[in-house]
């Protein structure tokens, strides 16, 4: 029986939210249709992907990337009897040949995109409210593809939209994926301390130039992140990629293949091509964090990349440059250590430390603008969406001044979802709860064991909790294994 599936391609870039508009408005008269955010870059690609669909309807994604492989993939999908539109408040760049733009039944019109789609498409907008509404949503959506490789949020997100939901329609997955969004989103960026005000400064001036390579340094949990997704969103880079990678606690074939990519049968279990990191951003930002963990291998390896500009995946044959791919990326790297120290101990190539770090960019630690605290908690607070708390109170933010926060921005998101969870409006009972749980009030709980063996997972269990149960820096603060932090907090 023949698909009669529609499939909508609309764009992921920082303005999530304006996509997705035309994206429900695109669902108001295909209310079964599939759909995917996808960059200009890899637009071929997901073109390509589209045979089993009875039509795809592309909204506002420039006819960008190789335009070679654009023109294959629409014959490709004409031949097989599959109907495509392109929706567009710009026209073609004059790369796009006559016979590929025919292909897609271009509707372009001086407008605005959803203006467009509306009179294309034959659908009221009256989304707008209801665009608003799900704003958090669509942000964590875009953490998810960035982080977790997840496009269904986005997918989701714009359901919600479609159908005028709110808030309390999201799923309860949904509303912990906009909880921990929260936790790791531009909030370590918020505050008007000088010290902030200056990193700011820095990373609006940097970003007008998208190809400098910046490497920014600072403690776990200070927001290297968000200060790298700022460096992308200012930059000319903002419609292509954002791919993360962090660099800790895998080994080097891992590593190896995340970089490089492979193609189908290029080892045992490689069933199907896979493209790497660099592939995937393409035009765009690779943020790779916790660089200081990689292996020396995988330093002169990724050194070899960002002098020729080129990576071949793993299984092509390179004697005549078959399968080697040019890429144009931004590399931005973060790390906790003292990367310069490692230089000076023989752990880190001199050579690559100087390809990444044509500038240098450090995120203060908390203690050092602590006035921020009650803006950032704020920030946090309302990002979380939380039912029943509109806002903190005068006396739970004054109890957070008080607090240390060794863990920075992200040990202050931890004990906010602390407090979430445990229903706790005493802030200052809930900090005291806190240390104790961390091992900072009592040493041992009474009644504790003796055993090595088990004093270990405790203290194991602890750090990892102090970090928010991230694995990956629970293991580089312990100065042990991913495997070993897995072994003894089972």
């Amino acid at each position: 029986m023949k698909t009669t599936k529609t499939l909508i391609l609309t764009g992921w870039d920082s303005e999530g939210s304006f996509y997705a508009h035309c994206a429900a408005l695109a669902l108001l008269a295909y209310p079964d249709a599939d759909v995917r955010g996808v960059s200009k870059a890899r637009l071929a690609e997901a073109v390509a992907n589209a045979g089993g669909y009875a039509r795809v309807l592309i909204l506002g994604v420039s006819l960008g990337g190789d335009p070679q492989q654009l023109a294959r993939s629409v014959r490709r999908l004409a031949r097989q009897g599959v109907t495509l539109s392109w929706i567009s408040a710009l026209p073609p760049s004059a790369s796009i040949d006559d016979a590929t733009l025919k292909a897609l039944s271009p509707f372009v019109r001086d407008v605005s995109l959803q203006e467009a789609v509306s009179l294309c498409l034959g659908v009221k907008d009256d989304l707008a409210k209801s665009v608003k509404a799900n704003a958090p949503l669509l942000d964590a959506a875009g953490y998810a593809h960035r982080n977790l490789d997840d496009d269904a949020i986005f997918s989701a997100a714009v359901r919600h939209i479609a159908r005028g939901d709110g808030p309390q329609a999201w799923s309860s997955d949904e509303q912990a994926l906009v909880r921990s969004y929260a936790a790791l989103s531009n909030a370590p960026l918020t505050g008007h301390s000088p010290v902030m005000v200056e990193v700011r400064r820095l990373i609006r001036q940097v970003a007008r130039h998208p190809d400098i390579r910046v490497l920014i340094l600072g403690e776990s949990g200070t927001g290297k992140e968000a200060a790298a997704l700022m460096l992308h969103h200012l930059s000319a880079r903002r419609d292509n990629e954002f791919v993360p990678l962090n660099c800790a606690g895998s080994n080097l074939q891992l590593l190896e293949d995340a970089f490089r990519g492979h193609e189908k049968g290029a080892f045992t279990g490689a069933t199907e091509a896979r493209s790497g990191v660099f592939e995937r951003a393409d035009g765009g930002t690779l943020f790779l964090d916790e660089v200081g963990d990689l292996p020396r291998e995988i330093q002169a390896m990724l050194l070899r990349i960002l002098q020729e500009g080129r990576v071949t995946r793993l299984g092509a044959d390179g004697r005549k440059g078959g399968g080697e791919r040019r890429v144009d990326v931004r590399v931005i790297a973060a790390t906790n250590r003292d990367i310069r120290q490692m230089v000076r101990e023989g752990r880190f190539r001199e050579d690559l430390y100087y390809r990444l770090s044509a500038l240098a960019l450090r995120m203060p630690a908390l203690r050092e603008h602590p006035d921020d605290i009650p803006a950032i908690a704020r920030d946090l607070w309302g990002r979380g969406c939380r039912d029943g708390w509109r806002s903190l109170s005068k006396a739970q933010v004054d109890a957070l001044v008080g607090y240390g926060y060794p863990g920075n921005v992200r040990e202050l998101a931890n004990l906010l979802e602390r407090a979430y969870a445990l229903d706790e409006r005493d802030f200052n009972r809930l900090i005291v709860g806190y240390q104790d749980a961390l091992g900072d009030g009592e040493l041992l709980p009474s009644g504790h064991s003796d055993r090595l063996e088990d004093m270990t997972r405790l203290h194991i269990r602890r750090v990892l909790e102090k970090h928010g149960g991230n694995i990956s820096h629970a293991a580089t603060a312990l100065d042990i294994s991913r495997n070993t932090v897995i072994k003894y907090t089972r």
